[in-house]
């Protein structure tokens, strides 16, 4: 191999980790305060070209990805690692199957968006809403994370309990503004619409966990 496209290769890398050092607290910021002006900004950036997209942002599935890798580390660091057994007891398999739990939320509402409207499903039409849902996603992993990690902390299960909780209802109360927007409903139709894909995604979560954990 040229060793010059090898140098080359390192360049882009490191940059590449430098600019993820720099956007990612404010990709995350921005997640948390403006969730729905993020959300209308992926919708955005989709329609420039490859290159020129997320470029004051990361890019939304990379922005989750790496808040998962995050909360791995913490609790590595922390020592708060849930003491798993069988396939999950391996910290790469326990990141995918984050991964795939947790990006199971953006796909369901997103498909329960395409389902209202009537619009029909493929590669094209669910890259949008989905990549807008992963900037919300993130927050809303890193606060169920934090309720387990109050609750392995020492904090009390009320406590944890009740961060988990209140991050629900945050992740909720944002679909539900998101729903109204999209779908130009009344907000207690667009609670339901968001309550339905939030539980459908729950339930096949549960059913992933429960299939991992018989390996």
């Amino acid at each position: 191999m040229d060793f010059m496209k090898i140098i080359k290769s390192l360049e882009l890398l490191l940059y590449e980790v430098m600019v993820w050092l720099v956007f990612y607290p404010l990709t995350l910021f921005r997640s948390i305060v403006q969730p729905l002006d993020l959300m209308d900004y992926a919708d955005a950036e989709l329609l420039d070209e490859e290159d020129d997209r997320y470029s004051d942002t990361l890019s939304p599935p990379i922005f989750l990805a790496l808040t998962l890798g995050a909360i791995h580390l913490v609790e590595l660091g922390w020592n708060l690692q849930p003491q798993e057994q069988g396939f999950l007891a391996d910290d790469t398999n326990l990141i995918a199957f984050r991964m795939v739990a947790f990006s199971l939320f953006p796909l369901m509402l997103s498909l329960r968006l395409l389902r209202t409207r009537e619009i029909r499903l493929d590669r094209k039409t669910l890259r949008e809403p989905f990549y807008a849902q992963c900037f919300i996603a993130g927050p809303f992993a890193i606060g169920l994370n934090s309720g387990l990690f109050v609750t392995a902390g020492g904090g009390g299960a009320t406590a944890g309990l009740g961060l988990a909780a209140l991050t629900i209802a945050w992740y909720l109360a944002v679909q539900t503004a998101w729903f109204r927007r999209e779908l130009s409903r009344p907000w207690w139709t667009s609670f339901f619409t968001a309550l339905r894909g939030f539980l459908e995604a729950l339930l096949l979560c549960i059913v992933l966990a429960l299939a991992v954990s018989a390996f």
